[in-house]
């Protein structure tokens, strides 16, 4: 096998091919009108590990050991099938002052031109939307979200404090109210993202957000590497945060892909798992 080609393990007939437009070419639409497409993306441990403690940050980041140039491409390209990503304000805070490493997709480098050009050719923005998810309006964040150039939305609970919504809303950030309360509700928010137009939804958040979709059932995919490696540690993220899901969520492959040497030898699994 060429190492630098994936094996499609599932569903057969097993063949290689390069990762290059692995996922551009995936079904990511529900056959009706009914309501959105929602789907999310992890890279993992083998032992569970989605994010670990960062010394020189102080916070939880992805884990240096497993995260790798060839699953952050196909991170990209579950972007540029995007109509909008939900991000945390606390992810999109860190990104804009600089504390995280990426920027928001879809990259400009010119290693992602065919993802823009993707895009074009399918008469699509140039870039998705982004709905930032909190419990209260912030409007020195929605200020900072000029430079996005991208359509970009807050969503909150109806009982969160509203004082903040003149200055937002003047900044020509949007406000979505998805949920009683404070907390914005999984499915208050794909239908308040459906009303808006958006057909394909990416959720860019971390674990509780995972949770808030898997708990109103509106989840329809899990992409998730597993890369090969076990990482140990005492403060750590899994997949998931939050109460015991009554019932829990049952998943069905949908397609599983093997990458043989993806970072010093390891490798890893590109996997897609449907909700049932």
């Amino acid at each position: 096998m060429n190492p630098r080609r994936l094996l499609r393990l599932y569903p057969a007939p097993h063949l290689e091919r390069p990762i290059e437009g692995l996922y551009l070419g995936e079904e990511i639409a529900r056959p009706g009108p009914d309501r959105p497409f929602v789907y999310t993306n992890f890279v993992c441990s083998l032992d569970g590990r989605i994010a670990v403690e960062d010394p020189r940050r102080g916070r939880r980041a992805s884990p240096p050991a497993i995260t790798n140039p060839r699953d952050w491409r196909l991170f990209q390209e579950l972007a540029a099938r995007a109509d909008v990503l939900i991000v945390s304000a606390a992810l999109l805070r860190g990104m804009l002052a600089g504390r995280t490493p990426e920027d928001l997709p879809i990259e400009t480098a010119p290693a992602f031109d065919d993802l823009h050009a993707w895009r074009r050719d399918r008469g699509m923005p140039p870039q998705p939307a982004v709905v930032i998810l909190g419990r209260s309006l912030d409007a020195a964040l929605a200020e900072r979200c000029g430079g996005l150039d991208r359509p970009v939305y807050f969503a909150v609970g109806n009982g969160a404090d509203d004082d903040a919504a003149p200055a937002v809303e003047a900044t020509g950030v949007r406000i979505l109210v998805a949920g009683a309360g404070r907390d914005v509700q999984g499915q208050a928010l794909i239908d308040a993202l459906g009303r808006e137009g958006f057909r394909r939804i990416y959720s860019m958040a971390g674990p509780r957000v995972l949770h808030l979709l898997l708990s109103d059932h509106v989840l329809d995919r899990l992409y998730l590497t597993h890369f090969h490696r076990l990482l140990g540690g005492k403060s750590f993220d899994t997949l998931l945060e939050g109460a015991a899901l009554e019932p829990p969520a049952s998943l069905v492959p949908h397609t599983l892909y093997y990458d043989p040497d993806a970072k010093d030898g390891a490798g890893q699994l590109f996997a897609a798992y449907d909700v049932q």
